[in-house]
């Protein structure tokens, strides 16, 4: 009797096994190259974006891409300001945005901009609170935050201007100075 060819092949296709697949292996990531050209904006240019690159770099002293609390409280002792802690989770709080623990170069650009619109902010703010400061003083007093409010046309009784001037008077000084107005109206109360 004759064997059949494909009967065969059959049995021996079971006993042949194909050597096992190699383990998997861990994607080899590339570190990206800077692009400052990514980061450039129309009140940032390319050489500045290189700059703040290089003082980002200063302050990620372990190069991971991100600057961490102790990383920046020795930056603040380095420019020789003595940083508390809670300062310093402060100032993360208000820039980590995705609450990593640090902040990235992305971060830090945010940062540096948001600097440069606060310049802006300051002078507009000034205006503001000189259509305040009737008597050019220097300070808004809760006269003349009743007599602006009545000139505005609101209806305000005197309890309800006593509690917006205790709300703007941040150091509790009988006065609203500049520097009140200016921390109440960008939420800055614990620096500038």
């Amino acid at each position: 009797m004759r064997s059949n060819p494909r009967s065969q092949s059959k049995k021996e296709s079971k006993t042949v096994q194909p050597p096992p697949p190699p383990p998997p292996q861990k994607p080899v990531q590339e570190e990206k190259q800077f692009n400052p050209d990514t980061y450039v904006r129309q009140n940032l240019s390319r050489d500045e974006v290189i700059e703040l690159k290089k003082a980002f770099d200063l302050f990620d002293d372990d190069g991971s891409g991100t600057i961490d609390p102790a990383e920046l409280k020795g930056a603040f002792e380095e420019l020789g300001l003595r940083a508390q802690n809670k300062m310093i989770y402060q100032v993360l709080g208000e820039i980590d945005q995705d609450n990593q623990g640090g902040f990235s170069f992305d971060n830090f650009i945010k940062l540096a901009t948001a600097k440069q619109n606060l310049k802006e902010t300051r002078g507009s703010l000034m205006r503001t609170f000189n259509l305040f400061d009737l008597n050019r003083e220097g300070r808004i007093t809760w006269d003349e935050l009743k007599r602006v409010s009545v000139d505005l046309g609101d209806d305000l009784n005197d309890e309800e201007v006593k509690k917006i001037f205790r709300k703007a008077d941040l150091d509790d000084d009988g006065f609203v100075t500049f520097d009140d107005f200016y921390n109440m109206m960008t939420g800055r109360v614990y620096y500038d």
